[in-house]
């Protein structure tokens, strides 16, 4: 069964995958790297990690363990789920101990960014 926050990155994906507007943002974020590493774990679904690269396919969810990514969220799928969609503050989450955050905590800003323009149709 698939999991209300892995539809959602799968939904993500697929709009940077349609939308021009969006891999331009993409592209932006990256910079002058080859790619950023976000992994997800959850104690509901286990680990998860997301490619994003510059070009095709530009985003990819993989199941398991990256050994370096740029950021590790851990969190239960909900709060996690709550963080992309807008409906939960990030800082409280993270405040309060229902968010983990280890790495580079600066690659939330674009990722949240980037879920802003896809939810609310880019272009």
């Amino acid at each position: 069964m698939t999991s209300q926050l892995q539809q959602f990155f799968e939904f993500l994906i697929s709009k940077v995958k349609d939308k021009e507007e969006l891999q331009g943002h993409v592209m932006k974020w990256i910079g002058p790297y080859d790619g950023k590493i976000l992994q997800v774990i959850t104690p509901d679904h286990g680990a998860q990690y997301i490619v994003v690269q510059k070009g095709a396919p530009w985003m990819t969810l993989h199941e398991g363990m990256y050994p370096s990514p740029d950021v590790i969220y851990k969190a239960n799928s909900e709060t996690l789920l709550g963080i992309f969609t807008g409906d939960v503050n990030f800082k409280d989450t993270m405040k309060d101990g229902r968010l983990i955050v280890i790495g580079n905590a600066n690659e939330s800003d674009p990722l949240a960014n980037l879920i802003l323009v896809a939810m609310t149709g880019g272009i």
